[in-house]
C-alpha cells in the first residue's frame, strides 16, 4: 500500500511537470520556493521611466503578494499609430509572464523599449532582482504549419506606397492581400515629418501660390545631373496635384501652412499633414483599405516570388513571425517593401557612399524586395544615393535637430554657416571636412537633460576646459580654442565676417562646463531597387516586362534620385504616385490574367 502511494505521487509530480513544463513558472509563490525576482518587493506601486521615439515614456508597475498586478503607462510622446500595438500589449505580458524577458513589437522597436526599459527602473526601485526577471520565457515548442491563399493581387510591404496600391486596386472589386512583415503599418512614411510636395496643389490655389508641375518636375530633374528618369519624374510632378485631392477623399487632413523644404525650391509647395507626422496618412489609407474590403495580414514577411512556367509571377511564399509559412497564389505581385537602410551588405553594394552610416527608419526596411526581384532576374538600378543627412543621433537630436550653433570639423575647425538649411547641410560638411561627421560645441547656458542623455548614450562629450573636451574627442585643442576665441570674437562684433552668419544666431560659447555632441551621418531611406516603367511595370536587364510584378515607393526609386535628395515629401509624393499607378495597372492585369 506504501509503495503504491509513492507511486501515486510521483505519477502526479510527473503529471504536473509535464503540464508546466512549457510555460513560465509561476512567480506568485509566497513561501519563496520559486526565485522570481520579486521575493524583497514589498506591495505598492513604482514608477519608471524609458526614453522612447518621441521622448520619455512614463509607467507604474503594482505589485502585491510578489506578484506583478498591474503595468500601468502614466504618461508618454509616442506617434500614435505606430505605438498602438506595443502601448496595448506589452504592459499586459509583463503581467501574463511576470517578466522583463518580452520581446519588443516588431515596427515599433523604439516604444517597445521605451516600456521595457521604464518597467525595469520601476521595478529596480522597488529593489527586485532584475537579473532574475529578465531570465528568458520557457516558450512552447509549436511545429510550423502551412498557410495556402488564393488572392487576384497580393501587395508586399504596408507603408504609404503598399497602402496607396491597396486602396486604386480595391476600385477593381478584386479579391486584395496586403502583408506587412512588422506588427505596424507606415514604414518610413510612419516615422517622417508628415510633408509632401505637390504643384498646383488646392491649398496652393486657395492661398494665391501659383505653382505648376512643370516647375516642380524642373527642379527635380535639375538636381538629378542627368542620371534620373526624367519621364518618370515629370509623371509624378503632373499628378501631385490630384494625389493631394485624392488623400483628402481618403481622410487625410493637412494643415494649412505650405513651406519649402529646400531653399532653392520655388514656390512653396510642401504641405503638411495636420496630425505633424507622417501617421497622418497611414492611419486614414490603412481605414480606407479596410474598409475597401482590403485584407491585411500582419507581421508576414514576403520571401520568395513564384514563378510559373512562362517566367510570369503568380505568387509570393511568406513567413509569418510565428514560424508557419504562407503560400499566396496570385495573379499579379506588387512590391512595396521600403529600402534597405538596415541591411548592411545591400547597403554596400548599392550605397557605398552610405555603407557606414546610422539609420532611424523602421526595422523592416531590409531590402526583402530588391532581393526577390533580384533573384528572378530583376534589373537592379541606383545612383550610390540615400537620404543622408549629419546629425546628432540619439536623445540630443530631440533638442539640436535644426541647431545652429558652433559646428566644428574632427580636427576642431569651424567650416560653415550653421544655419544652412539641412537640406544643403550634410553636402557642405562632406566637402569641407572630407569627413561624414562633425562637432557640435555648446557650453552651459546651451545644456539640457536631453544633452545630458546623450552623453550617458556615448553619443556626447562634456568638460570643464576645452583643452580636456578636445582631449576626450579627439580633436586638436589648439584648433578648437582658436575656433571658439573667433567665433565668439564675431559673436560680440555682431558679423559674420567668415561664414556670413546671420547675427542673431549666434551665441558664444564661453560658459563652462562644454559640450561636444557628435553628428554622424544617418540614412533615412535608400534609392536603388528594381527598374520600374512608366506603367509600375518591372523590368529585367534586357527592357522586358516581368509579367505579373509590380514594384512601388522606396524599393523602386532608383531612378528617381542622384545624390542631392530635393528635400522632405519628394519621397511621399513619390510613392503615392507610382503606389496608385501599381494598384491600377496591376488590377488591369489580374482581371485579364484570371
Amino acid at each position: 500500500m506504501k509503495s503504491s502511494k509513492i507511486l501515486a505521487a510521483l505519477l502526479s509530480l510527473t503529471l504536473f511537470f509535464s503540464m508546466s513544463g512549457c510555460t513560465t513558472k509561476d512567480p506568485g509563490n509566497e513561501t519563496g520556493d520559486v526565485k522570481n525576482g520579486l521575493e524583497n518587493v514589498a506591495d505598492g506601486s513604482y514608477e519608471g521611466s524609458g526614453s522612447g521615439h518621441g521622448g520619455d515614456l512614463k509607467l507604474a508597475v503594482t505589485v502585491k503578494d510578489h506578484k506583478i498586478t498591474e503595468v500601468s503607462v502614466i504618461e508618454h510622446q509616442e506617434t500614435a499609430g505606430i505605438s498602438d500595438k506595443p502601448l496595448a500589449d506589452l504592459p499586459g505580458l509583463i503581467v501574463d509572464h511576470q517578466s522583463l524577458a518580452i520581446d519588443t513589437i516588431s515596427g515599433a522597436t523604439e516604444t517597445s523599449t521605451a516600456i521595457l526599459s521604464a518597467a525595469e527602473a520601476a521595478l529596480s526601485e522597488a529593489g527586485a532582482d532584475i537579473e532574475a526577471l529578465k531570465k528568458p520565457i520557457e516558450k512552447e515548442d509549436k511545429t510550423s504549419e502551412v498557410i495556402e491563399k488564393n488572392v487576384d493581387i497580393v501587395i508586399v510591404g504596408g507603408g504609404v506606397a503598399g497602402l496607396s496600391a491597396a486602396v486604386e486596386a480595391s476600385k477593381s472589386g478584386q479579391n486584395i492581400l496586403l502583408i506587412e512583415k512588422t506588427a505596424v503599418l507606415g514604414g518610413s512614411t510612419s516615422l517622417s515629418g508628415g510633408k509632401i510636395l505637390a504643384a498646383d496643389s488646392v491649398f496652393q490655389r486657395e492661398q494665391g501660390i501659383v505653382d505648376t508641375p512643370e516647375q516642380f518636375a524642373d527642379f527635380l530633374i535639375k538636381l538629378g545631373n542627368g542620371k534620373v528618369n526624367e519621364d518618370k519624374l515629370r509623371m509624378i510632378a503632373d499628378h501631385s496635384s490630384a494625389n493631394i485631392d485624392w488623400l483628402i477623399e481618403n481622410g487625410v487632413e493637412f494643415s494649412d501652412v505650405i513651406d519649402t523644404p529646400n531653399p532653392e525650391m520655388t514656390p512653396n509647395r510642401g504641405l503638411n499633414a495636420a496630425s505633424g507626422s507622417g501617421q497622418g496618412f497611414i492611419t486614414p489609407l490603412a481605414q480606407a483599405a479596410k474598409d475597401a474590403g482590403v485584407e491585411i495580414m500582419m507581421e508576414t514577411r514576403g520571401e520568395k516570388l513564384i514563378v510559373d512556367e512562362n517566367n510570369a509571377v503568380v505568387g509570393v511564399e511568406a513567413t509569418q513571425s510565428n514560424g508557419d509559412k504562407v503560400i499566396i497564389n496570385a495573379a499579379a505581385v506588387i512590391l512595396a517593401t521600403g529600402g534597405y537602410d538596415r541591411n548592411p551588405e545591400l547597403k554596400a553594394e548599392y550605397s557605398p557612399s552610405y555603407a557606414d552610416s546610422r539609420t532611424n527608419v523602421g526595422t523592416g526596411n531590409e531590402g526583402d524586395g530588391l532581393i526577390m526581384a533580384r533573384d528572378i532576374g530583376a534589373k537592379i538600378i541606383g545612383n550610390d544615393s540615400a537620404i543622408a543627412q549629419i546629425l546628432p543621433y540619439g536623445s540630443a537630436m530631440a533638442d539640436l535637430f535644426t541647431y545652429s550653433g558652433l559646428f566644428v570639423s574632427v580636427q576642431g575647425e569651424r567650416f560653415m554657416d550653421e544655419s544652412a538649411p539641412r537640406p544643403v547641410r550634410t553636402p557642405i560638411v562632406l566637402r569641407e571636412t572630407n569627413a561624414p561627421e562633425f562637432f557640435i560645441i555648446l557650453d552651459d547656458k546651451m545644456s539640457s537633460e536631453n544633452i545630458t542623455k546623450s552623453i550617458e548614450e556615448g553619443n556626447g562629450f562634456t568638460a570643464d576646459t576645452l583643452e580636456d573636451l578636445a582631449a576626450q574627442t579627439g580633436m586638436d585643442a589648439t584648433k578648437l580654442s582658436a575656433a571658439v576665441a573667433r567665433y565668439n570674437e564675431l559673436a560680440a562684433k555682431g558679423v559674420d565676417d567668415d561664414f556670413g552668419k546671420n547675427a542673431e544666431l549666434m551665441s558664444s560659447v564661453d560658459s563652462a562646463p562644454y559640450y561636444a555632441i557628435r553628428c554622424t551621418m544617418n540614412t533615412a531611406g535608400t534609392f536603388a531597387g528594381p527598374q520600374t516603367n512608366l506603367k509600375a511595370e518591372v523590368l529585367r536587364e534586357d527592357g522586358s516586362i516581368i509579367q505579373g510584378l509590380y514594384a512601388a515607393g522606396e524599393v523602386s526609386s532608383g531612378d528617381l534620385i542622384d545624390k542631392e535628395y530635393p528635400g522632405s515629401g519628394t519621397a511621399i509624393q513619390s510613392f503615392v504616385t507610382m503606389g496608385r499607378i501599381a494598384g491600377e495597372t496591376a488590377a488591369e492585369y489580374a482581371k485579364a490574367n484570371k
